[in-house]
């Protein structure tokens, strides 16, 4: 009976971002009227089968995230919103809008994307909230918190600019998409990723202190959310970003997100007191 729950759960998970996927779809359409695309999207998925694949990598991602969070429904609503808006949404929207010199994509896109986002969020996020219950305990302290706090910001630059060194650069359509990187100031872009790996931090706390169960559990499942939930937007057609651009950035994103997720919450879990009573 427990898998049986279990596997309902999810379910129900999916189906309300799916519920939220299209809601969002239908909103920045009616509100901010995007223009049609002016190329042809390609890729190995159709809409359909992309919007029914993301739905389910979310769910099973961020099934064991919603189940072991602590304390009361305001508190875990809020997790998953964040990890799920942010993660998703927010710090991909900010990177385009970075990079829209070789991306081209019309603003009310970018905006489209960012509400989009936002809707989907703000449905799916009760529902993981209402369907598990909040775990009990409070949160461990963390010893020598700052400065671990700290190093997940230079640790996520690292990551960032090694798996696009080492992987998303050696696609050939990617560089061509880029035109070689000729143009791209590596100083402004460190600044950026130092700004959004702020931000990854605080994501990072907010797992490591709202998440139960054993640490290295937290931190694979904090990995995994990281992951599944930045990469998924790519499946999708894309008639300005070419399949072969994408996959490259499928694989980039997804092996450093993992392993930086977990990483730097190993980071601040090898930090962690016993338990309070």
């Amino acid at each position: 009976m427990a898998a049986i729950r279990a596997v309902f759960k999810i379910i129900l998970l999916g189906l309300a971002l799916l519920v939220g996927q299209i809601v969002g779809g239908m909103a920045v359409v009616a509100v901010l009227h995007p223009p049609e695309p002016v190329m042809k999207p390609d890729g190995p998925f159709d809409l359909t089968q992309a919007l029914l694949l993301t739905v389910a990598a979310y769910a099973l991602a961020l099934t064991p995230y919603a189940a072991r969070l602590r304390g009361g429904f305001p508190s875990r609503m809020m997790a998953v919103f964040v990890n799920l808006y942010v993660v998703g949404s927010a710090l991909s929207v900010i990177e385009t809008v970075y990079f829209n010199a070789y991306i081209k994509l019309p603003a009310v896109l970018i905006e489209q994307i960012a509400l989009a986002g936002l809707i989907q969020a703000a449905i799916a996020a009760p529902a993981a909230a209402a369907l598990w219950r909040g775990r009990a305990g409070e949160p461990e302290a963390i010893e020598g918190f700052g400065w671990r706090f700290a190093l997940i910001v230079p640790l996520y630059i690292l990551f960032y600019f090694g798996a696009g060194q080492f992987i998303a650069w050696q696609g050939a359509a990617l560089r061509a998409y880029y035109e070689q990187g000729l143009h791209i100031d590596r100083g402004h872009v460190a600044l950026l990723q130092a700004a959004r790996g702020l931000v990854w931090a605080c994501l990072v706390w907010m797992g490591v202190h709202q998440l139960t169960g054993s640490r290295w559990s937290r931190a694979l499942i904090i990995g995994l959310v990281f992951a599944v939930v930045m990469v998924m937007p790519l499946a999708f057609p894309n008639p300005y970003m070419p399949w072969d651009v994408r996959k490259m950035h499928v694989i980039e994103i997804g092996t450093s997100n993992l392993l930086f997720g977990i990483l730097a919450a190993g980071l601040l879990l090898s930090g962690m007191k016993a338990r309070k009573a």
